[in-house]
C-alpha cells in the first residue's frame, strides 16, 4: 500500500505550479510581472484644449486689453475694408475683438489694433456658455460678448464684417464726442401716438416700423422680421414726430444703413437696390425713440449697448444666424421696459458692403421670421411675470420661447450658462423700475409713462 501523503504533496504542488503561472502573467504580480509596454491602450475623446496653441496667441493672453468702449465682430472672412475701417477705432480709445470660427482665417494681423480669438483661445476660455456654442454660426459672437464686458466694457458697438463706417467714428446718443457722459438726460423724437389713446403711451401693445420715418430713397420699406402680415397696416408706420426728453439715454441705439440696408429675401426679391436714407424730416435730434409696449426688430449690424442692456446682447443658436439676432431683439425689447429702458432707433452711419447672397437661400434661412413673428410679438406682449429680479425673468422668458417652439432646448441651457457666466464676470444686473419709462416734458418735468402691468 502506498503512501497516501505523497499523492497529497503531489496535487498541491502541481496546483502551486498554475497559481504561479496564473500570477507571472498577471501585471499586478510584485514579483514576476510582464513589462509595462507603453502602447495605445485608449483614446481621448474631444479635441485637446490647447491643439494649435501659438506663440502669439500665448502673448495676447498676457498681453489682454481692458477698455470701457469696445466693437465686436464675428467673421469667417479675410479682413475687409469694414473691419480695417473699425481698426482705425483703436487709435481712439476703443478696444475691438473678432471672434473666429473653424472655417475662418487662422490670422488677422493686418487689422489695426484687434484682438483675434481664435478657435484655440476660445478653447482656452473658461465661459461656461462655450459647452453650448456650435461651431460655423454666427452665435459664435457671445464669445466676443463676455470676453468684452470681462475686459471692462460699458458700451459694445455690436457689428459685422461687411457694414462700413462712413467716417471713423461711433455716435452714441447722451456722450460727447470723445464717449464721455453729457449727463442724464437726453433730448430726442418719439412718435406720436394717436390721441383717442391719451396724452400718454397707455394702449395695447402694438408694432413700429422706423424705416418709413427716415425718408428712404426706394419707397416702402421694412426691417427685417419685422412682421410681414403689417408690413402694409398704416398704424405701423410713418407716425407723427415730436420732440422729448429722456431721463437716460436709450440702453440699445440701432443704426441704419445705406445702399443694402438690412431687410428680408422677400424686399430683395421683389423691390430695387440700392436704397439709402435720408434721415427724420426736419428733425435736427437725429434718433427716434421706440415708445413702451411697442416692438421693432433690430439687428446685430450696427448697434450700440450699454451697459444696462449687457444681459440683452446673447444670441440664441438652435436657429438660423438671420433669426438669432430677431430673436433676441424682440426678447430684449421686452425685459428693457421692465427695467425703464427703451430702443431707439438713428440715421444711417454705416455702408452695408453685402457679399453676394443667393437670396432663394436667405429666403429659406429666414422661415421663422416670415412664419413666427407674428405669433412671437403676440405672444411677448401679453407675457408679464412677477418674478422680483431681471435675472429671473430673463431665465423664464427663455424657458417660455423654448415651450412655445421658437428656440429648442439648448438656447435655454445657453441663456442658464450665460447668467452664470455674466455673474462671474461681475456684471451688475439693472434693478426693475415697475415698468415705468422715464420722460420729461419741454419745461424738463419727469413724467412716467408707458406704464405696464406687472
Amino acid at each position: 500500500m502506498g503512501k497516501p501523503w505523497f499523492g497529497v504533496l503531489v496535487l498541491c504542488l502541481g496546483a502551486a505550479e498554475s497559481v504561479m503561472a496564473l500570477t507571472a502573467t498577471s501585471s499586478t504580480s510584485g514579483v514576476s510581472g510582464q513589462r509595462f509596454s507603453g502602447e495605445v491602450i485608449r483614446e481621448v475623446s474631444g479635441d485637446l484644449s490647447f491643439a494649435g496653441m501659438r506663440r502669439s496667441d500665448l502673448k495676447a493672453i498676457r498681453d489682454q486689453k481692458r477698455c470701457d468702449r469696445w466693437i465686436v465682430v464675428t467673421s469667417i472672412f479675410q479682413p475687409s475694408p469694414a473691419t480695417r475701417k473699425l481698426g482705425e477705432m483703436t487709435r481712439q480709445g476703443w478696444c475691438y475683438v473678432v471672434v473666429a470660427d473653424k472655417n475662418g482665417p487662422k490670422e488677422y494681423d493686418d487689422v489695426e489694433g484687434v484682438v483675434y480669438l481664435t478657435v484655440e483661445r476660445q478653447r482656452s476660455l473658461h465661459f461656461q456658455i462655450m459647452d453650448h456654442l456650435p461651431w460655423k454660426h454666427f452665435g459664435r459672437k457671445n464669445v466676443g460678448f463676455l470676453y468684452a464686458i470681462a475686459h471692462g466694457a460699458k458700451i459694445i458697438y455690436d457689428t459685422d464684417d461687411d457694414n462700413r463706417l462712413k467716417v471713423a467714428n461711433i455716435p452714441i446718443l447722451g456722450f460727447d464726442e470723445k464717449w464721455s457722459p453729457l449727463g442724464d438726460k437726453v433730448d430726442i423724437s418719439r412718435p406720436r401716438l394717436e390721441d383717442s389713446q391719451g396724452p400718454g403711451f397707455r394702449q395695447q401693445p402694438g408694432l413700429l416700423n422706423p424705416y418709413p420715418s427716415f425718408r428712404p430713397t426706394c419707397g416702402h420699406i421694412w426691417p427685417r422680421g419685422f412682421p410681414l402680415d403689417s408690413v402694409q397696416v398704416s398704424g405701423t408706420f410713418n407716425k407723427t414726430l415730436e420732440a422729448t426728453r429722456l431721463e437716460r439715454p436709450p440702453a440699445v441705439q440701432q443704426y441704419l444703413a445705406d445702399e443694402d440696408p438690412d431687410v428680408d429675401a422677400i424686399f430683395r426679391l421683389t423691390r430695387p437696390l440700392p436704397c439709402s436714407f435720408e434721415g427724420l424730416p426736419k428733425n435736427p435730434l437725429g434718433l427716434m425713440a421706440i415708445p413702451p409696449q411697442h416692438f421693432t426688430p433690430y439687428n446685430a449690424q450696427a448697434t450700440v449697448h450699454l451697459y444696462d442692456a449687457f444681459w440683452g446682447l446673447l444670441l440664441p443658436v438652435t436657429v438660423h444666424g438671420r433669426v438669432s439676432d430677431i430673436w433676441r431683439a424682440y426678447l430684449t425689447q421686452k425685459l428693457l421696459w421692465d427695467v425703464g429702458q427703451v430702443v431707439a432707433f438713428a440715421p444711417s452711419h454705416v455702408i452695408h458692403d453685402r457679399v453676394a447672397h443667393d437670396y432663394l437661400k436667405d429666403f429659406q434661412s429666414e422661415q421663422d421670421l416670415q412664419l413666427k413673428a407674428t405669433a412671437m410679438v403676440s405672444f411677448l406682449s401679453q407675457w408679464s411675470s412677477d418674478a422680483p429680479t431681471l435675472v429671473e425673468r430673463i431665465e423664464q422668458l427663455w424657458a417660455a420661447l423654448y415651450t412655445r417652439g421658437f428656440v429648442d432646448i439648448g438656447d435655454l441651457k445657453l441663456a442658464q450658462a450665460w447668467i452664470r457666466d455674466l455673474i462671474s464676470v461681475g456684471y451688475e444686473f439693472p434693478d426693475l423700475q415697475l415698468g415705468k419709462i422715464m420722460w420729461a416734458d419741454g419745461s424738463g418735468k419727469a413724467s412716467a409713462e408707458g406704464q405696464q402691468e406687472l
